[in-house]
C-alpha cells in the first residue's frame, strides 16, 4: 500500500512538473512572437530618409541615398545566372534548400566556437534568417546581440519558409541583400561592381560578388583588392566542396582577371566621405 501511495505521488509530482515545464514554454513563445511583424510586410518597404556626410560647417558632401531607392533593380530568379545562385547559397547557406528557415547543427557549431572565443565571432544565421532580420526586424532590434532577438529571428524565418517556397525566399534575398557601395541586390551590385546586367556575368563575376554580403567594407574590391580576391577564392573553394563547379572551373575563374566599373558619385572630398561611410557600414552590424 505504502509503495503504491508513493508511486502515485511520484506520478502526480512528474505529471505536475511536466505540466508547468509545458505551460512555462508556451508563456516563454507567446512572449516572444508578440508584436512580430506579418509576413506580408516582406513585400512592403517603407521609404527612409536620406543621410547626409557633412563637413564641420556643415556643408554636405555626400547624400546617402535610403536603401530601396536609387541603387535597387529588383529582377527575377530566371534572369539570375546559376553560378550566382549557387554561390550564394554554398557560402552563405549550404543547408538552404533543405533546411526549415533554421540550421540546428551551425547554431550549435556557432555556440560552440563563441562559447570558446568568449565573443561572438559566428552568427549561424541562414539565408531565411538572414532575410527576416533585414526586412521585417525594425533597425533597433535588427542589431541586438541577443537571445531573445535571434529566438525570434529564427520563428520569423520558420514562418517564412512555411509560406514561400525556396526558389522566392532565394529570389527575395537575392534582390535585396547589401553588396556594399549603396547596392542593394544583384542587379544594382553588377551594374555598380562590373558595369552590366547580372544575367551577363560569368562565373568569376559571381564568385567575388557573392563574397561581398559577409563584409561589404572589408571586401570592397575598390578599396581592398586583395581582400576581396582572397574572398573570391573563398567562395569558389565552397562552391567546389558543395559540387556546384570542378575544382578546375575554380582554378580557371580564380585566375581570371576582373575589369571593375566604379559607379561616379557626386561626392565632395571622396576620401573623406569613403572613409565615413566605411565606418557606418563597420560600425552597423553587418553580419
Amino acid at each position: 500500500m505504502l509503495a503504491r501511495f508513493r508511486r502515485r505521488s511520484l506520478w502526480v509530482a512528474l505529471t505536475s512538473l511536466c505540466s508547468l515545464i509545458a505551460l512555462a514554454i508556451l508563456a516563454a513563445y507567446a512572449w516572444l512572437v508578440a508584436g512580430l511583424p506579418r509576413l506580408d510586410d516582406l513585400h512592403r518597404y517603407a521609404g527612409a530618409s536620406s543621410s547626409k556626410i557633412s563637413a564641420r560647417h556643415g556643408e554636405v558632401l555626400f547624400d546617402l541615398p535610403p536603401p530601396y531607392t536609387g541603387r535597387h533593380s529588383p529582377v527575377t530568379l530566371d534572369e539570375l545566372p546559376s553560378a550566382l545562385r549557387h554561390a550564394m547559397v554554398a557560402t552563405e547557406d549550404d543547408s538552404f534548400f533543405e533546411n526549415p528557415g533554421v540550421d540546428g547543427w551551425a547554431i550549435l557549431r556557432s555556440a560552440w566556437l563563441n562559447l570558446r572565443s568568449g565573443q561572438i565571432v559566428s552568427g549561424a544565421s541562414t539565408i531565411t534568417q538572414q532575410l527576416a532580420r533585414n526586412l521585417l526586424m525594425s533597425p533597433e532590434e535588427r542589431y541586438e546581440q541577443t537571445l531573445t532577438r535571434k529566438l525570434r529571428e529564427a520563428i520569423l524565418a520558420w514562418r517564412i519558409t512555411h509560406r514561400y517556397s525556396k526558389e522566392e525566399i532565394l529570389a527575395l534575398y537575392l534582390n535585396e541583400i547589401y553588396f556594399g557601395n549603396l547596392a542593394y541586390g544583384v542587379e544594382a551590385a553588377a551594374q555598380t561592381y562590373f558595369g552590366k546586367h547580372v544575367r551577363e556575368l560569368d562565373l568569376a563575376e559571381c564568385a567575388m560578388l557573392a563574397g561581398l554580403p559577409q563584409s561589404p567594407p572589408y571586401h570592397n574590391p575598390f578599396e581592398n583588392p586583395e581582400n576581396a580576391k582572397a574572398r573570391q577564392a573563398v567562395v569558389l573553394n565552397l562552391m567546389v566542396r558543395h559540387g556546384y563547379i570542378t575544382a578546375d572551373q575554380a582554378r580557371r575563374a580564380g585566375e581570371e582577371k576582373l575589369y571593375y566599373a566604379p559607379a561616379s558619385f557626386d561626392i565632395q572630398a571622396p576620401h573623406c566621405v569613403m572613409y565615413v561611410r566605411g565606418r557606418l557600414e563597420r560600425e552597423g552590424g553587418v553580419e
